[in-house]
């Protein structure tokens, strides 16, 4: 399992959350975006590049019943 925070176009996505793209972090652009636990991550559409790297910004709240 990756232990940084970024994770590559293609990858599972392990750790829901709102995530960024870097390359167009990088460009000067703000494209940020939700992905579930499971999902494929996708190329961005801002992007020229096809193979762009997403940072984990914020993961998503569980919430866990208690009895």
């Amino acid at each position: 399992m990756n232990s940084s925070r970024t994770w590559k176009t293609g990858e599972i996505c392990r750790v829901p959350g709102t995530y960024r793209c870097q390359n167009c972090h990088l460009a000067g652009r703000e494209v940020v975006k939700e992905f579930a636990a499971g999902k494929i991550l996708p190329m961005c559409d801002a992007s020229p590049d096809k193979d762009v790297t997403w940072r984990l910004l914020k993961p998503a709240r569980t919430i866990t019943a208690t009895a």
